[in-house]
């Protein structure tokens, strides 16, 4: 199978995109676009020839035209469909096994689900995607995701407001990787007999801690806004993420305690309110225990490096 292994790091250079309907007579003429060129069909079919491989697109269909590949309409239909005409400076075309490539892309998930929260710059090294040069999108929900990323990059190129082109071309990077992670979704849910339910419980679960985690929060809490049993999604959650959520949590309240330590002038006791500790000398006992100094002390070395 052809995938695009392309720098993350880096945006496509958008020249446009936009929705269109194409209606018989009409024909794609033979070219050699010199772009890549992204369909997403929407509705209908498009009948496509691309080096003597004959593709039939439907609704739900990605497809990546290749900039150096001659491609062609071989029968005129209906069909609404998003077209995307892009350059992009570190995009390589390669062959390999679709369950190969998703195991990869699934490790790199279980990697970044373990990884601790709020890791200052700490994701920037996934810098890849694989992207399926063509995938069917099952899921409806997908569907309307990726479409409304691309809506929102054509309403981008249609402005004249500046920098429109870069959040143009920020939609379209997020559009491909959501395709890519569909692809290593839908593949492992394939290979392994289904995707593990325990991973969306667990990406669910921190989701909720990231944005809740001033709050007060208890088992008890957590079993009824999951409506499960808090054992037992503790263990999954410790299986997959190798922490207990209680450890995860506690991870991401000292990380957001020592952003306001590093960026504001609040009192301690006002920094522990923030991230879910409303007593002082609690919040300063589990701050030493996991940083290995007070909050004083950490605001003090802050200091001292600035010097």
């Amino acid at each position: 199978m052809e995938f695009y292994r392309i720098n993350a790091q880096m945006l496509p250079k958008v020249n446009f995109v936009d929705e269109t309907e194409i209606r018989p007579p009409y024909v794609h003429r033979k070219r050699r676009a010199g772009e890549q060129i992204l369909y997403f069909i929407r509705h209908g079919e498009m009948h496509l020839l691309e080096d003597g491989k004959p593709l039939i697109l439907k609704p739900g269909d990605v497809c990546l035209l290749d900039k150096n590949r001659t491609h062609e309409g071989t029968k005129a239909t209906t069909c609404n469909y998003y077209y995307v005409h892009f350059m992009h400076g570190e995009m390589e075309l390669v062959d390999a096994k679709e369950e190969e490539v998703a195991k990869q892309q699934f490790e790199r998930r279980r990697k970044a689900m373990a990884k601790e929260p709020c890791e200052p710059y700490g994701s920037y090294d996934e810098s890849e995607i694989w992207l399926p040069k063509y995938w069917h999108i099952k899921k409806v929900t997908d569907q309307i995701h990726i479409d409304e990323l691309i809506k929102q990059a054509i309403a981008e190129d249609y402005s004249t407001f500046e920098n429109h082109k870069i959040l143009c071309a920020c939609r379209i990077q997020e559009a491909l990787i959501e395709i890519a992670r569909c692809f290593a979704t839908a593949e492992r849910e394939r290979t392994a007999g289904g995707f593990p339910e325990s991973y969306y419980k667990v990406q669910k679960i921190q989701e909720w801690l990231n944005s809740s985690y001033a709050a007060e929060i208890s088992g008890e809490r957590l079993g009824e806004e999951f409506d499960g049993n808090f054992d037992y999604m503790n263990r999954i959650f410790k299986r997959v993420t190798g922490q207990t959520i209680f450890q995860y949590l506690t991870a991401v309240r000292m990380e957001h305690a020592k952003r306001l330590i590093a960026q504001t002038t609040m009192h301690t006791g006002v920094i522990g309110q923030e991230v879910g500790y409303p007593d002082e000398y609690y919040f300063s006992k589990v701050f030493k225990r996991n940083v290995g100094m007070s909050p004083c002390a950490y605001a003090d070395s802050l200091s001292k490096n600035k010097l």
